[in-house]
């Protein structure tokens, strides 16, 4: 790490202990928690210390900000609603349902995750080399005026519509289990962002969107990507699928910044997916990514979905190593105890799926790559 040029490798991560503190509920899987222990195992593996590689705090995004997507209406709905103000048909705004329980403090809360991916972008756009807000991406599904999927504001739509007001093209790549729908939604008609989504198939899983026919309209007609895959997709042919489409599309549209989210609900236990990749599958696709990122010079990273601790914690470590060039011990280190029963970055194999079962999968996803291809290979004029 370190270089002599100004944020030639320098690497920022945005968090504090105040984005896990809150709790939405209960029995909610969403548990903010899961920052606290990969920030943690980030901090045992000394990652953290390293020449180069910054700690910024998240500041709350300004109303001003948040309004670059949302509705003043909704966000005063939010407020109301963090504040326990009566909000009549509160359903109306996404509120109520087991996604998007309300809660105290929840405008403070989401205020704050967006405004950490804003601080992200912000520090790349500044000089740093790549970013990583931990407490980002999960908010993908947000609509203007309707809270889904457990987002509430929109960070990455947020952060990088004030990238593009700077005059940056982005290329956005979702990794995440679900389909990015909002993000799709934020940039459907320019030209001026790829959205590039990678997901289990709608066919099975919420948001029940991310078609490989869903390309845009109007001047964003062939700069929204979706590569549609199955349950029980593996390592071998996620990787596999993304090395079919993604590099290409994205060196074809020569972004000024790459922005990726790191959903890790793509993991074999995690308990509300489907799919089948393990921590080294989900780090040979963010390695894939951070050859993208330092290609592109400008890299931002926000993290997304995840729902078991252990795959989150070890992933978006094995990520920000991935990010800082660094080499991780083989076993996690003693010192970290934020979470009990962690000894080794990398998974056990899965059970190997019946032959029937992994002939569909990968058939799956070659039909989805085969449309991807014919789409959209001819309108960037890749072979």
């Amino acid at each position: 790490m370190g270089s002599n040029t100004p944020g030639a490798r320098e690497v920022a991560l945005i968090y504090s202990d105040e984005l896990s503190h809150h709790t939405i509920n209960d029995s909610h899987p969403l548990r903010p928690i899961r920052l606290h222990h990969a920030h943690a195992l980030m901090q045992a593996c000394g990652l953290l210390d390293a020449p180069g590689v910054h700690q910024l705090p998240p500041r709350p995004a300004t109303q001003g900000e948040i309004e670059r997507f949302h509705s003043r209406y909704y966000v005063e709905a939010v407020k109301a609603i963090s504040a326990g103000e009566p909000v009549p048909n509160m359903s109306a705004f996404g509120f109520g349902t087991g996604d998007n329980p309300p809660y105290p403090g929840v405008f403070e809360s989401s205020a704050l995750a967006t405004g950490s991916s804003i601080v992200a972008a912000e520090s790349v756009e500044s000089g740093h080399a790549a970013a990583f807000a931990l407490a980002g991406g999960v908010h993908h599904h947000a609509m203007p005026e309707r809270a889904s999927g457990f987002g509430v504001f929109n960070d990455a739509v947020i952060a990088i519509k004030g990238l593009i007001e700077q005059g940056y093209r982005v290329a956005y790549v979702d990794i995440d289990c679900h389909h990015g729908d909002g993000v799709q939604l934020g940039f459907y008609d320019t030209d001026q962002v790829l959205t590039l989504s990678l997901h289990e198939s709608g066919q099975f899983l919420f948001p029940g969107t991310g078609a490989v026919s869903e390309i845009g309209v109007g001047k964003g007609e062939g700069y929204s990507v979706n590569v549609p895959l199955a349950p029980y997709t593996t390592d071998d042919v996620w990787l596999e699928s993304f090395d079919a489409v993604a590099p290409q599309i994205i060196r074809a549209f020569k972004p000024d910044i790459l922005f990726t989210q790191l959903g890790i609900d793509t993991h074999y236990k995690d308990p509300l997916t489907h799919m089948a990749l393990t921590t080294q599958g989900f780090q040979a696709a963010v390695q894939r990514l951070a050859v993208l990122g330092r290609e592109t010079g400008k890299w931002v990273a926000v993290g997304g979905g995840g729902y078991d601790m252990s795959a989150v914690a070890r992933g978006w470590t094995m990520a920000f190593a991935e990010m800082t060039g660094q080499e991780l011990p083989e076993r996690v280190p003693e010192s970290f105890t934020s979470l009990e029963g962690l000894t080794h970055f990398e998974d056990e194999p899965p059970p190997p799926l019946e032959d029937d079962i992994a002939d569909q999968v990968r058939a799956f996803a070659q039909r989805s790559v085969d449309q991807v291809r014919e789409i959209f290979f001819p309108r960037f004029g890749l072979a």
